[in-house]
């Protein structure tokens, strides 16, 4: 059965693929109550034509029913002819069909909305994940329907999205869809790569992963795990959406993650009504004429995928935390103290393959430059979902310049003889010690304190404190003042300020030793231990937030005058991973080299 409505020859029309229920229904009660025109389709003819007669005993005169099955030739074809027929043009194609990529256990009919008091999102997802099977068949289910379902209704319904004056497409894509999710970086940048990604080169890709799918050889060759199907057939739209966008710069072509929401797909265990999650879609569908296009938009916000900022990121560590965050599909604004430092970075970076990071000037311990950033971002993005505080001084006055320090000098050392050069090669003072204080513990804490309002804003905000195995509480003889700063329950920032102000007291009347505080390159030791309880506080007071401490290793960089073990790119990835762990993962916690470890 097809409906048939008159429509006003200024009327927009709009079609939504899998508008029987769910959000696909709520899309559509959302655009015909803004006077749109709605071309509900649905797979099965009954469900459709029941979907349509109770929108319009809510009122909604303007919805009419249209069969079509999204993985088949013939039924998109025949939605075309009659689209065609009747209006001679669409203005606006949501597409919204898609399956969970896998076997349920469960139906989601059974699944009550008690079942899940008290489970926050992880645990949900959890539950999601164990009630569900991966199976080939479904896999391949999946990448037809939200893949290629997805492609092929869109290439149809092209030549009528040219004849409006304002068409536009909106693929209902997913936080699963986000390039973090794959833990190959070289197909990460690939996928990111829109100005070089192809077509065929996704079917390839497309290919790649259904072999290794029945190879069980997803984990090893980088694909995400858990609902992989899923997840990568939305990634590929994501990438389609953003080819399709260059190469239609006359649509807006843009992916709308509608949340978290109670669906089939979700077995009802989202966070969201599916009114809610809808009204995401809507938005980006209602959009002013002219607005963006190729972009990713999260629970109805502009979200250029995921924005991270790195301090200190002109150089060593930080630099290298820029490349990985940026080929993983992350918008990257890379922060220094130096402005000329800062925008040759980003020009290296770009010249070697990543254009997704931008500069911002940044001094960590000036308020009005902190405050900068905060309203660029706020601007540019109106939220930052990663913020990793890399910014440090050896808090220490070098006789060598590590300029002049080559590698060959290290040759035959191991990583005790190389400590103690440093060591002899550097000299403590109390002006470079408040300096080391300033920079490490203060500016890490004010430019966190920035950036809250914008984390928070985030779907998933993340915060990672560059840290090292010297502000472990061992460095410390002072077993009062070691349990002070690991009693996290009592212990509060003003406390800490306390401390620290104790210990340039001590470190100015040459007492540091007498009064248990570490020895040798003591304020780095003491600032980082003071970062480290401070990251665990802020972990207790906003457990919305994913906030922890990264050790990257014994590094070869300025701080260390080139004498570490590690290289910059190897200890990168030790900071890396512990930005991009899993939605959910452990909060207020210490990373060495990439793995949990202890803070005393």
């Amino acid at each position: 059965m097809e409906g048939a409505i008159s429509s006003p020859q200024d009327a927009r029309i709009a079609v939504v693929t899998d508008g029987n229920k769910g959000i696909g229904l709520e899309v559509c009660r959302q655009l015909a109550s803004n006077g749109i025109t709605v071309v509900l389709t649905a797979r099965d003819e009954n469900r459709g034509t029941t979907a349509v007669e109770k929108l319009k005993k809510a009122g909604l005169s303007n919805v009419i029913f249209h069969q079509l099955e999204v993985t088949d030739a013939t039924s998109i074809a025949r939605l075309a002819d009659f689209l065609k027929a009747h209006f001679g043009k669409l203005d606006i194609l949501v597409n919204n069909a898609a399956v969970g990529g896998v076997e349920r256990l469960q139906d989601p009919v059974d699944v009550s909305e008690e079942q899940f008091t008290g489970m926050d999102a992880a645990q949900r997802l959890e539950w999601m994940s164990k009630t569900s099977r991966e199976t080939y068949e479904a896999a391949k289910e999946g990448l037809q329907t939200n893949y290629y379902g997805t492609k092929h209704v869109t290439e149809a319904m092209l030549p009528l999205l040219q004849t409006s004056s304002d068409g536009r497409i909106v693929n209902v894509s997913s936080g699963w869809g986000l390039l973090r999710l794959f833990s190959n970086e070289e197909l990460k940048h690939e996928l990111n790569d829109v100005e070089n990604l192809t077509e065929e080169r996704l079917d390839e890709v497309l290919d790649k992963f259904l072999k290794d799918f029945e190879a069980d050889a997803l984990e090893s060759q980088g694909w995400p795990i858990d609902f992989s199907a899923y997840k990568v057939a939305k990634a590929a739209m994501n990438a389609y959406s953003r080819i399709l966008a260059r190469k239609h710069p006359e649509l807006r072509i843009n992916c709308a993650h509608p949340g978290y929401v109670k669906t089939d797909i979700t077995l009802n265990s989202g966070l969201l009504s599916p009114e809610e999650g809808a009204s995401n879609v809507t938005k980006v569908t209602l959009l002013p004429a002219g607005g963006p296009t190729g972009v990713f938009f999260a629970l109805g916000e502009e979200a250029p995928f995921v924005i991270a900022v790195v301090t200190g990121g002109n150089k060593g560590i930080g630099l290298e935390v820029c490349r990985q965050l940026a080929s993983n599909g992350i918008t990257v604004v890379l922060t220094a103290r130096d402005e000329n430092r800062g925008t040759e970075a980003v020009e290296k970076l770009k010249k070697a393959g990543p254009s997704n990071v931008i500069f911002h000037q940044l001094e960590v311990t000036d308020a009005p430059s902190i405050g900068r950033l905060a309203d660029f971002l706020k601007a540019r993005f109106g939220k930052l979902d990663i913020l990793v505080n890399n910014a440090a001084v050896g808090a220490v006055e070098y006789v060598h310049d590590p300029v002049d320090v080559s590698e060959e000098k290290f040759t035959g050392m191991d990583a005790a003889q190389r400590l103690e050069w440093m060591s002899k090669s550097s000299r403590e003072t109390y002006k470079a010690a408040k300096e080391g204080l300033q920079t490490n513990y203060y500016g890490t804490k004010h430019v966190t304190e920035a950036m809250l309002p914008l984390l928070q804003t985030s779907s998933d905000g993340r915060i990672v404190n560059v840290s090292s195995g010297w502000g472990l509480l061992r460095q410390f003889n002072n077993e009062e003042l070691k349990h002070e700063l690991n009693d996290i329950e009592n212990l509060t920032e003003e406390r800490l300020d306390e401390v620290l102000a104790k210990f340039l007291k001590d470190f100015e009347t040459g007492a540091v030793e007498s009064q248990g505080w570490p020895i040798e390159l003591s304020a780095y030791k003491v600032a980082k231990a003071a970062m480290n309880a401070y990251s665990r506080i802020l972990a207790r007071k906003h457990p919305e937030l994913r906030v922890n401490c990264a050790h990257p290793g014994y590094v070869k960089t300025d701080i260390s005058i080139n004498s570490g073990v590690l290289s910059p790119e190897e200890s990168a990835r030790n900071v890396t991973k512990v930005a991009l762990l899993p939605t959910g993962g452990p909060t207020g916690v210490y990373f060495a080299l990439g793995e949990e470890a202890p803070f005393v």
